[in-house]
C-alpha cells in the first residue's frame, strides 16, 4: 500500500522543512521517502498493510504541520 503527501508553498520553508524531515528506519511495517522536487516537498510512504500506512501518513502530516505553524510564527512574529 502507498500514500503520498505533497506540500507546496514557500521554496525557503519548503528547504528547511526537508532538512528537519529525517526518515528513520526503525519502523518495520512502513518506510517513507522524504525528497523536494522544484515546486514541492513529497513525502512518498509505502506500508505493509492499511494500519500502518494511516498510522505513519498521520504522524508524517502531523510533523509537517508543526514545521509549517513554527516557521509561520517565526516569520509573523
Amino acid at each position: 500500500m502507498r500514500g503520498r503527501i505533497e506540500l507546496r508553498g514557500k521554496r525557503e520553508w519548503l528547504e528547511i522543512v526537508s532538512k528537519i524531515f529525517v526518515d528513520e528506519a526503525d519502523e518495520k511495517r512502513s518506510r517513507a521517502k522524504i525528497y523536494l522536487t522544484s515546486e514541492s516537498l513529497v513525502v512518498e510512504i509505502e506500508a505493509d498493510d492499511l494500519v500502518a500506512l494511516r498510522a505513519s501518513l498521520n504522524s508524517h502530516l502531523r510533523l509537517l504541520r508543526a514545521c509549517v505553524e513554527s516557521l509561520e510564527v517565526m516569520e509573523n512574529g
